[in-house]
């Protein structure tokens, strides 16, 4: 590749020109952007606004990583490399100059530009904390929204001095077709977008980056959210205290499940918010540290989200692609005509006995155990809650990522099933690397940490030879799950070796709301399959999952050996 340190330098240039009057460059801080912003949106009955996007989920596809011959590897998709191709020319498209003869005159230099700083982290650690910088053309005002929604995410400061320095520029009104094109320059910290609104893009875009700089430094970003749980155990009748990690893909469940409360009602009892989406773990002392300060859910809430639902009618609540009708009232599951409607909901805006004080986890060594869930969706033999082991299982099925494709990925494949390192299709670099920085983590602190792997789908499935389902899956539904959370927690689950997989599957010591037992035995898959069906399904997943761990020669070799030993293969 060409050198591109024109990138960088121009775009600090652009944010330079905010410093002075009479540019196309604005920098905003406190309400300004907000009025501007609300022009163009629709108003909810509870005061807080919409806006409708061209661009309706990630161009994940079309997102190229340039730098050195490692990072370029990650180009893959023959859509990354179509991106590509097109690289010199939307620069110049973008900051000016001649692409095959002709003569661009950069929109950065020509139209509006909305400049906002935002500073990712705590704080308390420099090496996780990042100064960021949005920059996005505004020749349509629609799109100042945009930096006006992203800056609920992070705290609004002044720019920490030595720390990593973030950028990205976007450019939504170059038209790319129903997907924007996104080139992202990590080594410099630096993104640069054409072509989508989509706000999503700005969060994500930032998080890749930040999570590439901090694994440099030691520190692992995964795409998992955190809470501190306060729970009785039975066993002793304390009150423990425990760091808890969700590890999912999109539409798993993992933001529902970081904001359940498991039904921990008892006194001293509490399910404390910390984080939504990514944190990032020090191997070197066991912290999980926070990045963001606010929540960025998927609006399909239904009746049964006790937190989420209620919390979002708050005037600080924003979102895109929401069905709000003509009075300002807002139908979460209507999905005709978007099905990845987001929203921001600020930490803020959560009830304060609901949220951790801290977007950073207590220190390991004062936490009563670190559990660590895997959230997939599965409808057919994966068992509803699995517990995990060893570091090399647990790592292995971090290099898995088992789940299901939705809307925000890729809508033209939602539903089929999908293998994602560490759930997180962010990751810059080679991805065994991840996988062994997190056996480190896991092996360091296994005398803390219990793993479990939790199927929000369902069990028993039918389809026939074409694909049309004949049998719906048993599905435990968001108060299954909250009840089976709730024995892991309180220490009342029963558990029974399970041979096809090396696990433990729950079985017994669960209870509803009303303390009655829950039916663990719906969910049994020698009752859902006959055995020649069940054995087949079993074999066939475990190979794939095979194939897949073989699929990453720098993964320490101690994990995939024990994977085809409890798989049998």
């Amino acid at each position: 590749m060409g050198n591109y340190d024109y990138v960088l330098k121009s775009i600090q240039e652009i944010i330079a020109k905010s410093k002075h009057s009479a540019t196309n460059v604005t920098e905003y801080m406190g309400p300004a952007l907000r009025i501007i912003s609300e022009l163009s949106g629709q108003r909810t009955r509870y005061s807080g606004f919409n806006w409708d996007t061209r661009v309706r989920n990630r161009s994940e596809k079309y997102t190229a990583i340039i730098g050195s011959e490692e990072l370029m590897k990650g180009n893959r998709l023959p859509e990354q490399l179509e991106a590509l191709r097109d690289l010199d020319l939307n620069m110049a498209r973008v900051f000016g100059g001649t692409y095959a003869g002709k003569e661009f005159k950069g929109h950065v230099n020509r139209l509006p530009i909305d400049y906002v700083h935002r500073v990712m982290g705590s704080g308390k650690d420099p090496k996780f904390t990042f100064n960021c910088n949005l920059l996005v053309t505004t020749k349509n005002p629609l799109y100042h929204h945009i930096g006006y929604m992203w800056g609920k995410m992070l705290r609004e400061v002044d720019p920490v001095p030595d720390v990593p320095n973030l950028y990205i520029l976007i450019v939504p009104d170059i038209n790319t077709g129903p997907f924007g094109r996104f080139y992202a320059f990590p080594e410099m910290g630096v993104t640069v977008g054409v072509g989508s609104d989509y706000m999503g893009e700005c969060k994500k875009g930032f998080l890749r980056m930040a999570m590439y700089l901090a694994k440099l430094n030691g520190i692992l970003g995964i795409h998992a959210a955190s809470k501190v749980i306060k729970a009785q155990d039975v066993q002793d009748g304390r009150i423990k205290t425990y760091g808890v990690i969700i590890f999912g893909l999109s539409g798993t469940g993992k933001t529902t499940n970081i904001g359940h409360t498991h039904y921990l009602d008892r006194e001293g009892e509490a399910s404390l918010v910390a984080q939504d989406d990514f944190v990032g773990m020090r191997i070197t002392d066991g912290s999980i540290l926070g990045t963001e300060q606010a929540f960025f859910l998927k609006t399909d809430l239904d009746d049964d989200d006790l937190l989420l639902k209620p919390a979002t009618r708050s005037p600080e609540f924003v979102a895109q692609n929401l069905y709000v009708d003509y009075k300002g009232n807002i139908d979460y599951l209507e999905e005709d005509i978007c099905a990845n409607g987001r929203g921001i909901l600020p930490l803020s805006a959560l009830p304060k006995n609901r949220l951790y004080d801290s977007i950073d986890l207590p220190p390991i060594d004062e936490l009563d155990g670190l559990y660590i869930f895997f959230n997939t969706r599965n409808n057919t033999i994966v068992p509803i809650i699995q517990e995990v082991d060893s570091p090399e299982q647990i790592t292995g099925h971090f290099m898995l990522g088992e789940s299901v494709e939705t809307a925000a990925g890729d809508p033209t494949k939602a539903g089929t099933s999908v293998r994602v390192v560490g759930t997180n299709p962010f990751i810059v670099g080679d991805e065994g690397q991840e996988g062994n920085m997190f056996y480190e983590f896991v092996k360091k602190y296994q005398h803390k940490i219990k793993c479990y792997i939790m199927n929000t789908g369902g069990v028993g499935e039918l389809r026939d030879k074409n694909d049309k389902i004949i049998r719906m899956p048993v599905r435990p539904w968001k108060n299954g799950i909250g009840y089976m959370t709730r024995a892991i927690l309180r220490n009342t689950a029963r558990w029974e070796e399970d041979p096809n997989y090396g696990t433990k599957v729950l079985v017994g010591g669960v209870t509803d709301v009303d303390g009655n037992s829950y039916d663990m035995e719906q969910f049994n898959l020698n009752t859902l399959y006959d055995a020649d069906t069940l054995k087949e399904m079993i074999s066939k997943l475990n190979r794939e999952r095979i194939e897949h761990l073989e699929k990453y020669p720098t993964l320490d070799p101690k994990i995939l050996d024990e994977m085809k030993r409890v798989l049998k293969i």
